[in-house]
């Protein structure tokens, strides 16, 4: 059970003759390193903090102008075209980092964004993240640049991939028309983000507006993160 999402996961981990195992070449991008896959599967993900996928009831909507998908799956976001506000949409980190005129327009829209989304205020709050989606480049489903929302990620959060392979399998969104899917049940969509790709497993049921995610699956790696020795003195072992 997450309690950051509120999600129940299952998790698949490699554990042969009953121990687990680190050793593997499994890879994540922005993470140094390999080791054994950890499979994560987020169910009841729809509606993580407001009341539902759609929030507002709409695939698609306008705000200030501009085209967006209001949408919660693991992670409440604002998704746009990297078009609408200006950018080709591979930009690097940096490059939207230093794009003052950028994050000043996307937070006056986040704002009117978490008001419809039944957010409330969302001036002091880093929710609904905002995602900003173009047509992938190197063999994936779509690129997405993740903003945090003051900045953009290295990479990508995996909530925020979960929300946008959901945009991407819903027909009538922003991802339309962008994302290389063939909106298949169950599918494994690849998002190009600055530090390279992140994989999402998806199952969904339905189409549209009615479309409802059964679960989505990432990757991740066993590492072991401690080792070591408690003492305990004779006196304790004679006593117990």
């Amino acid at each position: 059970y997450n309690i950051n999402t509120g999600a129940l996961i299952d998790e698949v981990i490699q554990t042969p003759n009953g121990a687990v195992n680190y050793s593997g070449d499994a890879a994540i991008d922005g993470v140094p390193g390999t080791a054994a896959a950890v499979v994560c599967r987020y169910r009841e993900i729809d509606g993580s903090k407001t009341s539902g996928m759609l929030p507002t009831g709409n695939s698609i909507e306008t705000i200030q102008g501009v085209e967006v998908t209001l949408i919660d799956v693991a992670m409440p976001m604002m998704l746009l075209r990297a078009r609408d506000v200006g950018l080709d949409g591979a930009e690097s980190r940096d490059e939207i980092n230093a794009n003052t005129e950028l994050f000043n327009t996307i937070e006056s829209m986040r704002l009117e964004a978490g008001r419809r989304m039944g957010l409330g205020d969302v001036s002091g709050s880093v929710v609904p993240k905002v995602g900003i989606l173009s047509e992938p480049r190197n063999g994936g489903c779509i690129t997405s640049r993740y903003l945090v929302p003051d900045r953009c990620h290295a990479a990508h959060a995996v909530t925020g991939g979960m929300a946008v392979a959901s945009c991407c399998q819903m027909r009538g969104t922003v991802a339309e028309g962008l994302a290389a899917t063939n909106y298949a049940e169950l599918d494994t969509l690849v998002i190009e983000h600055p530090s390279g790709k992140l994989e999402v497993e998806i199952s969904t049921d339905g189409e549209g507006g009615q479309m409802a995610v059964n679960f989505c699956g990432v990757i991740r790696t066993a590492r072991k993160l401690f080792r070591g020795e408690v003492f305990v003195p004779a006196s304790c072992w004679k006593n117990s």
